[in-house]
């Protein structure tokens, strides 16, 4: 006789994400099925996947579900507890003993162990889905990321019997600093549910974040990166856009284009990259928009370094922008702080001329013409058809939709 692990609910509450997993998707297309994990069918961490939010989940006793059966003759009521399978190699020797309940305590598992309980089956051997409270998740300790998981399951038939071994459970847990903004949502069979093919890289790149700023920051900066080897602005086509149509952000495009596909190829421009900072940020629970700023004819430029570029020039040579969008905070204006990962400006004492310190602008203030050296001066000169055309358009801003 022996005891089955059947499936794992980490999603359990859809009106809830304090005690429980948030409710995603794989994509545009694929959904996560409820539950998670399924015997037979989870095998690698990426097939059963969940995320937590660390401000919505501090301070709350957070749950998962599970369902089991018997083999053999039925069993009225077993002990059931899962623990990370470490702990099994722990017994070898004092030493790896004792880092491995150092690891429990300082690092661990970030969702912890699942605490004892007991369980009861039905004349049949079989169990309803029971709640488990998971005991010393570390999920606002680990801060974002992305967290392959195991537990090894266990039962004993009484309190103080042996403990057997069941099922080795894996999972991948997202951890992001709060709920996610629009243009996420959490409306069960919405397909702007959070894509884990967005928070892959999202997590990935904000990894060890506890605070939006520091996300946004994290996730500018990696989309900078992009430059050259995936993307560049598009000089050649005089800055187009290329995954954004009005009010919508081609995100699956985008992605195929992150995994070496063709997407919508390697251009981009301002819009499109501030598209991809907000989209990206937000589902982080960030709170950013795409808002531009500009001037009745455009606006000139300082020397700026261009996403993909390895030139200080005035964005491609052409001296000026008619706009310019950027991810921007609260009410995109002039103090309000923005990023900016379309581009470099010069960090320096004196922006309009060489020699040239890069500084990529993150959770910098816009700024107005007569300050300090923030965003507007070192984005355009205090010359005539420069800075003081260089105006904040809070009319402008929008979140897009992903499809």
């Amino acid at each position: 006789m022996s005891v089955i692990l059947d499936a794992i609910k980490f999603n359990h509450n859809t009106a809830s994400h304090h005690t429980d997993a948030l409710t995603i998707r794989r994509n545009r297309y694929d959904d996560i099925n409820v539950p998670e994990w399924q015997n037979g069918i989870s095998v690698r961490p990426e097939d059963s996947p969940a995320a937590y939010s660390i401000l919505q989940t501090r301070g709350h006793r957070i749950t998962i579900e599970a369902k089991f059966h018997t083999t053999g003759p039925v069993l009225s009521t077993a002990r059931i507890r899962a623990i990370d399978p470490a702990i099994l190699r722990g017994w070898l020797g004092w030493i790896v003993r004792i880092i491995y309940f150092f690891r429990r305590f300082i690092y661990g598992n970030v969702l912890g162990e699942i605490k004892v309980k007991g369980v009861t089956f039905n004349i049949t051997g079989h169990t309803g889905f029971v709640t488990f409270e998971l005991i010393r998740p570390k999920i606002a300790r680990a801060g974002t990321g992305v967290y392959n998981i195991k537990w090894q399951w266990q039962y004993r038939k009484s309190g103080s019997g042996r403990w057997h071994n069941m099922q080795l459970s894996k999972h991948r847990i997202y951890v992001i600093p709060e709920t996610p903004k629009e243009a996420w949502n959490q409306i069960p069979g919405s397909d702007h549910l959070p894509w884990t093919e967005v928070l892959d890289y999202s997590c990935a790149w904000a990894r060890g974040a506890k605070t939006r700023d520091e996300a946004a920051t994290k996730i500018t900066e990696h989309v900078y990166a992009l430059g050259n080897s995936v993307i560049e602005y598009d000089c050649p086509g005089g800055g187009s856009t290329h995954y954004c149509y009005s009010s919508v952000f081609d995100c699956t495009k985008f992605i195929e284009r992150m995994k070496g596909g063709t997407g919508n190829g390697q251009y981009v421009n301002c819009t499109d990259i501030a598209t991809v900072v907000t989209t990206f940020s937000n589902i982080l629970g960030c709170e950013l928009w795409n808002s531009r700023m500009s001037g009745p004819l455009g606006f000139l430029l300082n020397p700026i370094l261009a996403i993909g570029s390895s030139a200080w020039q005035t964005a491609c040579g052409w001296g000026a922008f008619s706009y310019h969008e950027v991810a921007w905070k609260n009410n995109c204006d002039v103090n309000d702080e923005l990023f900016d990962a379309c581009l470099q400006v010069d960090g320096d004492s004196d922006p309009t001329a060489a020699p040239h310190t890069g500084l990529l602008p993150t959770n910098i203030k816009f700024g107005d013409c007569s300050g300090p050296l923030l965003y507007r001066l070192r984005l355009s000169p205090p010359v005539a058809g420069g800075c003081t055309d260089c105006i904040p358009d809070p009319g402008s801003k929008r979140r897009r939709t992903v499809k």
